[in-house]
């Protein structure tokens, strides 16, 4: 940092001064450089729907734009999902938006305000009725920011919509959906696309039970993720002396903690004779229950014996040992406590024994008999395993990757799991038979071939989260891992703390 100290008043002024307008002109050229990404991304968009023309694909080129959209998004590593917004934006925002899109070109709006323009001109149909809205919104959006735009620009376009708000909503409530969105720190965002009144209801609800949780005050030694009382008899406890004191959580806390309990332990709505200030407006929820007791959702989680044991870290003659986290498939790690709440309650037991060197999944075993290839699989894979896709294993086939009909084997090493999206893309072909074609690699890794040439890999998951070892320790595992059962190696340890085949205990809560 250049020292500043020696600079009089109005130096420092003219400092600042100078500082903000540098500023701006950088804010101006990343403008203009997301306008130049804009301009290609739209002429991708246009060349794909050019190729399906010219080869007459039957589904009027969705598969072409799908395996254009996935270069994209693994040559930038950004998610598919967003890659496509993106592309479908550039494309509409340069054929339908002249003006706004020339005062992007110079740098005067950026990538968000077009965004929110054209997101809220879809309802507008015509040319005429567009141009009308632009020329009224470009005004504001050069003044204002994005959020603040967006309150004015779907008032705009509602003047020039051709449907009226009624209709549309009609439509619109046909799309309701419960979405999950992963965070960071074992935490995640779960969203809801419901009606705006029923939204802002919820939202309110939450907070009045909320307000009247800390005002009745079931006390502190009853916060959330320790021992508490019933959620019913908490609630209706004298109040403290000191409302605010009592209670740890912060309001916007206890309504996420409401909003667990409410939806988990299916706890009696409010009804009309629950109103009075006598009654709590969450039918007896108070975010003070165990959430987790109540789950029947289907997870799989894979825990290290040491994590569920409680062993953890831990350094001995061997050197440092870790046992590793305990990982929630589709997501990642998450903390213990909750891994061991899980495993408690789960019916049954899958031991995934991994390999010490490039964690490779070995074998699976079950006390009793199941379906130990997609056992297996599932513990490999974890997620979708076209690169940069992490859908769930519950929302995904499992593909051959040779196929069945042409004498692949059904078998681990010819095998995976693929998102019905990226499944459908790769079988099919364009271009004289290019496409998104993998190939199965050594440990469950599997290299892409993209249309255009490039070479993408996809390691499992479950391997990523074991150090390198030295050649001789290698040389040795490699050893123990071909000796016949019941010879002693599992539980090996070298001195530097990599680990040997390590058995991961893996229960579904049903």
């Amino acid at each position: 940092m250049e020292d500043l100290s020696h600079l009089t008043t109005e130096e420092q002024r003219a400092a600042l001064a100078a500082g903000v307008g540098a500023v701006e002109q950088i804010q101006t050229m990343i403008h203009q450089l997301e306008y130049l990404q804009t301009v290609q991304l739209a002429g991708l968009t246009r060349l794909a729907s050019r190729i399906a023309r010219d080869e007459g694909h039957a589904d009027h080129g969705e598969l072409v734009h799908r395996a254009i959209e996935a270069e994209v998004s693994v040559a930038t590593r950004t998610g598919h999902i967003t890659v496509a917004t993106r592309m479908g934006h550039a494309d509409q925002l340069l054929d339908r938006y002249p003006a706004v899109s020339a005062a992007f070109a110079e740098g005067r709006v950026s990538l968000r305000h077009t965004e929110v323009i054209v997101d809220a001109g879809q309802i507008i149909q015509t040319p005429d009725s567009r141009a009308a809205y632009a020329a009224e919104v470009l005004p504001i959006a050069l003044h204002s920011t994005v959020r603040q735009l967006r309150t004015q620009a779907r008032r705009l376009a509602e003047h020039f919509a051709e449907r009226g708000i009624d209709e549309r909503h009609r439509e619109a409530r046909k799309q309701r959906s419960v979405t999950v969105a992963d965070l960071d720190d074992g935490m995640a965002c779960l969203t809801a696309r419901i009606g705006a009144v029923e939204a802002y209801a919820i939202k309110d609800r939450l907070a009045r039970i909320a307000h009247h949780a800390r005002a009745r005050g079931a006390g502190s030694d009853a916060a959330h993720g320790h021992p508490a009382a019933h959620p019913h008899t908490a609630a209706h406890q004298p109040p403290c002396q000191h409302p605010d004191e009592a209670d740890p959580r912060t309001a916007r806390q206890i309504q996420a903690d409401v909003f667990t309990e409410l939806l988990l332990t299916g706890t009696a709505p409010m009804t009309a004779a629950s109103t009075s200030s006598s009654t709590p407006p969450g039918g007896g929820a108070t975010g003070r229950g165990d959430p987790l007791s109540s789950i029947t959702g289907r997870v799989q989680i894979t825990v290290p014996v040491l994590t569920l044991a409680g062993g953890g870290r831990s350094t001995g003659e061997g050197g440092h040992r870790w046992a590793g986290p305990a990982e929630l498939a589709g997501y990642g790690p998450i903390d213990t406590h909750t891994a061991r709440r899980l495993a408690g309650n789960a019916p049954g037991w899958d031991r995934v024994l991994t390999h010490p060197v490039d964690g490779a999944v070995l074998a699976v075993d079950r006390y009793r008999p199941s379906e130990d290839l997609k056992r297996a699989l599932g513990a490999r894979d974890q997620h979708c395993r076209f690169p940069g896709c992490t859908r769930r294993l519950d929302h995904c086939d499992i593909d051959h990757t040779i196929p069945a009909a042409r004498g692949g084997p059904t078998e681990l090493g010819n095998m995976s799991h693929l998102c019905r999206r990226h499944h459908t893309l790769k079988h099919f072909e364009f271009l004289n038979g290019s496409g998104w074609k993998p190939k199965q690699r050594p440990g469950g890794t599997l290299e892409w071939a993209s249309p255009t040439g490039r070479t993408y890999t996809d390691t499992p998951s479950s391997t990523v989260t074991f150090a390198p070892v030295d050649p001789e320790l290698r040389r040795r595992t490699n050893a123990s891992t071909e000796a016949p059962p019941g010879t002693g190696t599992e539980g090996d340890e070298d001195r530097r703390g990599s680990r040997v085949p390590a058995e991961h205990d893996t229960r579904s809560a049903a």
